[in-house]
């Protein structure tokens, strides 16, 4: 019997959020660092892109780095708003790309669950037979922010609008144990008195409460529930990048005990 059969399985749920998603980095040095592992990971928007370069083998701290050094031009690409989104997304695609060394999703080290929204059928769709980079595009494709993205003949936007944290196809692959990285916030959307809010904050906060709302019908549930408070990080903000990574971290660190007391039973 090998050492992966007598020990349960664990699994990593990684959850929407913008660029609260740089918080996942974190979390992930931790559990390496400890020696805590991961069986599969599963990620939608911009947990589904960490979820793609961590199970494509990337190496977290040059990972780090490279993040924080990246600036709002070197990721937004404004195009035709008629075209489905304000921004092409082609930017964060090639980035992508080059972080998962263009692995197809049969080819990660540790199986990787990424899941994004079909416009047609309007369920969760779980990709398995295409490039790690196009499957973490689409599921970042925020309706009226990313153009959707057109894969194996189906249209699909972000998987944060079914599904915040991947929890129940974890489940399905035999996941013992789920720890989730939760970046939902409740701090209170103030509007100020004198102005209606603008096109893209009213656009995000209505997706915002979209999920919210989504998450309170679902009944998934996660073993050990990490929840860095990195509300101050925008939508596609890259500012900020090394203090979220640094909370990921301290909140990991936090969950280190209940995470081993589970690994032990």
């Amino acid at each position: 019997m090998n050492a992966l059969s007598e020990r349960k399985k664990v699994g990593l749920a990684l959850a929407s959020g913008g660029g609260r998603g740089m918080a996942h980095i974190g979390v992930l040095q931790v559990l390496e660092e400890h020696g805590i592992p991961i069986d599969m990971v599963s990620g939608a928007s911009a947990g589904a892109l960490v979820a793609a370069i961590y199970a494509a083998g990337t190496d977290l701290y040059m990972l780090e780095k490279y993040l924080c050094t990246l600036m709002p031009k070197d990721i937004i690409d404004p195009t035709v708003v008629t075209r489905g989104g304000f921004f092409s997304g082609n930017k964060v695609a090639e980035i992508i790309r080059t972080l998962t060394h263009d692995l197809t999703v049969e080819q990660t080290k540790i199986p990787c669950f990424i899941g994004a929204a079909d416009l047609e059928t309007a369920e969760f769709h779980i990709f398995e037979h295409c490039k790690l980079y196009e499957a973490g595009r689409a599921s970042m494709a925020i309706p009226g922010v990313f153009t959707p993205v057109k894969i194996d003949g189906h249209w699909y936007v972000d998987g944060g609008m079914l599904q915040e944290l991947p929890v129940e196809v974890l489940r399905e692959h035999g996941a013992d144990i789920v720890i989730g990285v939760d970046l939902s916030i409740k701090k209170k959307f103030v509007i100020p008195e004198d102005k209606a809010p603008g096109a893209h904050s009213a656009l995000l906060r209505t997706f915002s409460i979209m999920q919210k709302e989504i998450s309170r019908l679902r009944t998934d549930t996660v073993d050990v529930r990490i929840k860095p408070d990195v509300s101050f990080m925008g939508m596609v903000s890259t500012a900020g990048a090394a203090e979220a990574i640094r909370i990921g971290r301290e909140c990991a660190e936090r969950a280190l005990p209940e995470i081993e007391a589970l690994l032990a039973e």
